[in-house]
């Protein structure tokens, strides 16, 4: 079996590209005479063949000297036509296709056709051939970032998307895309009993298989309705193939790669690539409001049991046994590349916090200790391997005693895309849940209670004061130069963008 590959560049390849399709022959001795098989890779064109050896020892038409094969055509509508091939090795022809009667018909196009190819020319047989002989990888098989080639009909793998398989220290794995550069998301993996399968959005699934440890096979199809499956059959069209039973999709190769994650999003590169000049900071306001828990605690540690907080939250009204509290802070990042860059994303707090009664006083106001203050944007934690925002809040009374509230925003998505996908998003920026403490010398802090405070900007989206007061309060210092400004404001949105992105994959259709 031989496969032919149009040549970069020509305008056939240009079709081949748009059809996704290549094609194929075979031959076979027949006694004393030479015959062949002609076909497409989407299997629909089969034209039979005769071949014969000439020896020219002059230039015949585009021909110079020398020994060649002729390849006729003898099935309509392809007699017209004839091949004539060059052999440069056991493995290798070079051939041309003419229109017209040799020896002068007229040249249309050069090809190379060979028997020995790499995965890049696979094809769907060859899919199908390593598919049933690969093994069902294991959760740390799968870890890293590898890169997505489909099989297509034109026999050149098509570069596709990267895929993320990120093995959280619990078992758990999460696994991302992107899509051509373009478009990023999140797929929910899930063992199965012969491979390893992803459920997204979309009615089709994935179907993982590993041929080696930097290389696996896989498939992404959903079900054909009856009629449709019927009229499909076992086809192929260029990079979509329909199976036996009923079920249709496209294959691909994956190749394990060296990065660590996904590659930038490309619309967001020109912004986050952008290093800036050192000494640039950054400075913002937040203000959350919410109800203090005196004397409450949480069934576990973590997020499972800050979760149960919100259980006291009422859909109206003041929750029972919660009073009025809310802090007001002034945040700054000293450098914006090390704030973007560094794995803490850690900016210093100034401000007030407040409580309706706290420790037996009633309507009291502290300052907060900025020396001691602290805020992490975005900080994966290691024991989870999801991104937090972490709050921690120092403050003393007049009379002396220490407290602090630690707090955590939980970046983790859970909820499918689309309108849900997009509220968690928002719901996950603007919910902190908190655990106050007093700072006891000599011995373990005390808990004293629980909180649950909402960014007061997004939550209460009619304030449109107050979505412009906290969108205006974003100031790059250390230049007078806007252009610098406004490149270290972008580089801030655009790390915030590239995080949303990724993780809760907002545009993704709903479920």
């Amino acid at each position: 079996m031989w496969k032919g590959f149009f040549p970069e560049g020509h305008i056939l390849n240009q079709m081949s590209s748009a059809l996704f399709t290549g094609f194929k022959k075979e031959f076979h001795k027949d006694g004393n005479h030479y015959t062949g098989i002609t076909s497409d890779t989407d299997d629909r064109i089969h034209a039979r063949n005769s071949l014969e050896e000439i020896n020219l020892d002059k230039p015949a038409g585009t021909l110079e000297e020398g020994k060649y094969v002729l390849l006729r055509y003898l099935d309509f509508p392809w007699t017209g036509y004839y091949d004539i091939f060059k052999v440069i090795n056991e493995d290798l022809l070079i051939g041309r296709v003419y229109l017209g009667e040799y020896p002068h018909g007229t040249r249309v196009f050069t090809f190379p056709m060979t028997r020995k190819y790499s995965f890049e020319q696979m094809t769907v047989n060859d899919h199908q051939a390593l598919y049933a002989t690969g093994t069902v990888p294991s959760a740390q098989d799968l870890q890293g970032v590898w890169r997505m080639d489909v099989i297509s009909n034109a026999n050149h793998a098509g570069g596709t998307a990267y895929l993320w398989f990120d093995v959280k220290p619990d078992g758990r794995i999460e696994s991302r895309y992107l899509l051509m550069g373009l478009m990023e998301g999140l797929v929910t993996p899930s063992f199965v009993k012969d491979h390893f399968q992803l459920n997204d959005f979309t009615p089709f699934h994935d179907e993982i298989r590993k041929i080696a440890d930097n290389f696996l096979v896989g498939k992404y199809v959903t079900s054909l309705p009856p009629a449709v499956s019927s009229l499909m059959q076992n086809s192929s069209l260029g990079i979509f193939h329909a199976e036996a039973n009923g079920e249709f999709g496209f294959y691909y190769l994956l190749t394990r790669t060296d990065l660590k994650q996904l590659p930038t999003l490309t619309l967001l590169s020109p912004f986050l690539d952008v290093y800036l000049p050192d000494g640039l900071g950054l400075t913002f306001n937040e203000e959350m409001v919410g109800w203090y828990f005196e004397g409450a605690t949480t069934p576990a540690p973590g997020r499972a049991g800050d979760l149960t907080i919100a259980s006291r939250i009422p859909s109206s009204g003041a929750p029972a046994g919660g009073v009025d509290c809310k802090f007001d802070v002034h945040m700054t990042a000293s450098d914006v590349n090390e704030f973007i860059d560094g794995p803490e994303h850690e900016a210093q707090m100034e401000g007030t916090i407040s409580f309706a009664s706290f420790q037996g006083a009633n309507q009291v106001t502290y300052v907060v200790d900025a020396s001691n203050s602290r805020f992490n944007y975005l900080e994966v934690n290691e024991a989870t391997g999801e991104a937090e925002m972490r709050y921690h809040i120092e403050f003393a009374t007049p009379q002396g005693r220490r407290f602090y509230l630690e707090g955590r925003k939980y970046m983790q998505k859970d909820e499918a895309g689309g309108l849900r996908g997009t509220r968690e998003v928002l719901d996950d920026y603007t919910t902190l849940y908190a655990h106050i403490y007093e700072r006891k010398d000599g011995q373990p802090d005390a808990h004293l209670g629980t909180a649950y405070m909402k960014f007061r900007t997004f939550e209460d989206l009619a304030a449109i004061g107050n979505l412009v007061g906290f969108l205006g309060s974003f100031q790059v210092t250390g230049t007078d130069d806007p252009i610098l400004q406004m490149q270290a404001r972008m580089r801030f949105l655009a790390f915030t963008a590239q995080f949303v992105q990724i993780e809760y994959d907002p545009l993704a259709p709903g479920q």
